[in-house]
């Protein structure tokens, strides 16, 4: 009734489905009452979906997201020509993620909306995949939010594709890989030419808007990787979260000259990726050769020039991330010199008044401090 006497308005649609007790599917229809409903309600939404503005599905088990899905997907199913914001997220894992394609249900690439919805300006796919070649999200000239997290590797775009779809996001400024991005590892990332070709299609992608870029649970040769594949001459906000192995040799790919495109481009390339940062947030960074772990941190920090809000956790990095910042270096004494907001958690009290004691002593004082609700207790104390 509310649909019909919304007339033209658009619409926003959350749907989130959690766990329920299995119920042995009905062999008449194909599945629980639980999937009948849903159908229902899809039924209801979809004659609506040129209204469509939001659409945020979030479900814990996979065949609840599979009703939304194939619903979407239905070769009936007209165009979502108002649609911004397409949120999908299985978020309680309930499949094997190693290996998909022994899930044909699961494996399957859906082309939702008939492939178009030219106004889509955010996507999020949390463990939820679909066919990278179709229109919406393979040249999404509007898309300014891309995260993709959690593909298992068979699900994967192809290089191809990813590169693809990126070059296609002209007006992309939030980026996010939370374990997900190209099939593959770095050396099978070639494309071959195509003679007469416009672009060298194997030259570094020119992401010239994206000030912001979250990369979560890559391995040290994926990482370097893409980071060697991205030009991000606007970045400002940088969050990482990587502890599949050694990275000292990531951060020295941080830390030396950012990848630069071979064509003329109008805004300067950074010395590095982190000297533009304003930003940088740390949950893990795992360096395991010890003897690197001092000059590492000092080479991150050190590049980090024009950093203003440092936020780190020290249950998973080591306290040199944090003690160092009352650390005079050959260059510039104090690092971070221009850093005013610190957010970190995984220490004391004791701790947390030395690092401000001595920054205020040194002429670079800190205007705000971020911790914990039971860490600045025990600051208080």
């Amino acid at each position: 009734m509310r649909l019909e006497r919304s007339k033209d308005l658009p619409i926003d649609i959350y749907i989130e489905c959690e766990h329920q007790e299995p119920t042995k599917p009905d062999a008449t229809d194909g599945g629980t009452p639980f999937d009948v409903d849903r159908k229902f309600l899809y039924s209801l939404l979809i004659p609506h979906i040129h209204r469509w503005r939001t659409i945020e599905v979030s479900v814990s088990e996979y065949r609840h997201m599979q009703v939304f899905l194939s619903t979407a997907a239905d070769p009936s199913i007209s165009a979502a020509p108002r649609l911004t914001t397409l949120r999908l997220e299985l978020y309680h894992k309930r499949m094997e993620e190693s290996n998909n394609s022994r899930y044909p249900s699961i494996s399957k690439h859906f082309i939702l909306f008939g492939g178009s919805a030219p106004s889509l300006t955010s996507v999020v796919l949390y463990r939820v995949h679909v066919d990278w070649s179709q229109p919406w999200i393979a040249s999404a000239s509007n898309l300014t939010y891309l995260e993709l997290a959690f593909h298992a590797e068979d699900v994967r775009p192809s290089w191809a594709q990813f590169a693809t779809n990126l070059r296609g996001a002209s007006a992309l400024e939030r980026l996010s890989l939370r374990l997900s991005g190209p099939s593959g590892d770095p050396p099978v990332w070639f494309i071959e030419p195509t003679p007469g070709g416009p672009i060298d299609l194997n030259a570094p992608i020119q992401l010239p808007k994206v000030t912001d870029f979250i990369f979560v649970q890559h391995s040290p040769t994926r990482s370097i990787g893409l980071l060697r594949k991205f030009c991000l001459p606007a970045l400002q906000n940088l969050v990482l979260e990587l502890d599949d192995g050694d990275y000292t040799e990531f951060v020295r790919e941080l830390a030396g000259p950012a990848t630069s495109l071979s064509l003329p481009f109008t805004q300067e390339q950074p010395r590095s990726l982190l000297t533009s940062l304003e930003r940088l947030q740390i949950s893990e960074l795992t360096i395991t050769q010890f003897p690197f772990l001092t000059q590492s941190v000092l080479l991150l920090y050190d590049e980090l020039r024009n950093l203003t809000s440092l936020n780190i956790s020290l249950t998973n990095l080591s306290p040199l991330f944090l003690h160092i910042l009352t650390t005079p270096s050959e260059r510039s004494g104090i690092l971070l010199s221009r850093l005013v907001t610190l957010y970190v958690s995984g220490t004391s009290g004791k701790v947390f008044r030395t690092v401000v004691r001595k920054r205020r002593d040194a002429g670079v004082p800190l205007n705000s401090l971020y911790v914990p609700v039971e860490e600045y207790a025990d600051l208080e104390k």
